[in-house]
C-alpha cells in the first residue's frame, strides 16, 4: 500500500533555471545526433600503483571472495572504481546479513557509461544485467560518447546490455534493481549537466516500484545520510519498505561523506 507522505519540494532559483536551459540545449542536441564512433575499449595496465596497504589488502580480500581482477580488464582508475563499488556491496552484505540471490534479472538505473558493470556482475552473478541511462549519447572531449564507453566496459561481460532510455518510461520487470546516487535533489542533477525536466524522483521511484517483481530487492545508494533521508521519504511514498541500511564509513576510495546503501522490498 502506498503511503501518503509529504515530500518537501526543493527551491529552484532563477540561476538554476538558466543553467537548466543551457543543459537542456546540449542534452536535446545529443539525443538528436545520437553520436557514436563504435565500441571504445580502454587499455588495461594489469596493475595498480599508489595504493595504500589497506587498499591493497582489501582488494586482495575481494579477489579471493569474488575471483575478479578488474585491473586485467580496465585501466587503474576504472578498475579501482569497480573495486570501490564491490567493496560497498560486500560490506553491506556482511553488515546486513544480506544474501543476494544469484542468476536473477538485474537492472541498473542511471548507469552513466556503465564503468562499474563488472562489479555488479561479480557480486550478483546475474542471469541478465541491463544498464539504463537517459543521457547515454553525451559526447566526451575525445569525440567518443557514453554509449561507446559503455559498450567497451561490458564487451566481455556475459548477458549484459546497455540501454539509452528514460527509466520513467522503461517498462521491464526485474528481480533486483540498483540505483547508485539517484538524483533526489536538483543541485546534483544540475552539477551533472542535466536539465530540470529530468528531475522527477517521485515518478522515477514509482517506476522502480512498478518494475520490481514481488519478492525482489531494490538496492539504493546515496551520497550521504542526509540525502538518504530525502530518498527514504520518496521511496516510502511508493509503497516500498526498508529492510536494512548500511553506512559505509570506511570506503575503499576516500569520500567527503559516507555513502549509504539501503535495501527495499515491496510491502
Amino acid at each position: 500500500m502506498k503511503k501518503n507522505l509529504t515530500i518537501i519540494q526543493p527551491q529552484i532559483t532563477l540561476s538554476d533555471r538558466l543553467r537548466s536551459g543551457y543543459h537542456r540545449f546540449w542534452y536535446e542536441a545529443s539525443q538528436a545526433l545520437r553520436w557514436s564512433r563504435g565500441t571504445y575499449r580502454e587499455t588495461p595496465l594489469g596493475t595498480h600503483s599508489n595504493l595504500s596497504s589497506s587498499q591493497g589488502d582489501r582488494i586482495e580480500e575481494m579477489n579471493t571472495i569474488y575471483g575478479m581482477r578488474f585491473e586485467l580488464r580496465y585501466p587503474p582508475e576504472t578498475s579501482l572504481f569497480n573495486y570501490g563499488y564491490l567493496d560497498l556491496l560486500d560490506r553491506a552484505r556482511q553488515n546486513l546479513n544480506w544474501t543476494a540471490p544469484q542468476q536473477q534479472h538485474v537492472c541498473d538505473v542511471g548507469s552513466a557509461n556503465f564503468s562499474y558493470a563488472a562489479a555488479l556482475q561479480a557480486f550478483f552473478q546475474p542471469s541478465q544485467l541491463v544498464g539504463t541511462e537517459v543521457d547515454g549519447h553525451r559526447l566526451y572531449c575525445n569525440g567518443r560518447s557514453r554509449i561507446d564507453y559503455a559498450h567497451g566496459h561490458i564487451q566481455d561481460l556475459p548477458h549484459t546490455n546497455y540501454v539509452v532510455t528514460d527509466y520513467r518510461q522503461h517498462n521491464q520487470p526485474a528481480d533486483i534493481i540498483t540505483a547508485w546516487y539517484p538524483f533526489v535533489t536538483p543541485k546534483p542533477l544540475l552539477a551533472w549537466r542535466l536539465p530540470l525536466s529530468l528531475f522527477d524522483p517521485a515518478s522515477l521511484f514509482a517506476q522502480i516500484a512498478n518494475n520490481l517483481v514481488i519478492g525482489g530487492t531494490f538496492v539504493m545508494v546515496n551520497h550521504s545520510p542526509i540525502e538518504a533521508t530525502v530518498a527514504k521519504n520518496i521511496a516510502e511514498s511508493t509503497g516500498l519498505v526498508c529492510r536494512g541500511q548500511y553506512v559505509h564509513d570506511a570506503p575503499l576510495r576516500p569520500r567527503t561523506q559516507p555513502s549509504v546503501l539501503t535495501l527495499w522490498h515491496h510491502s
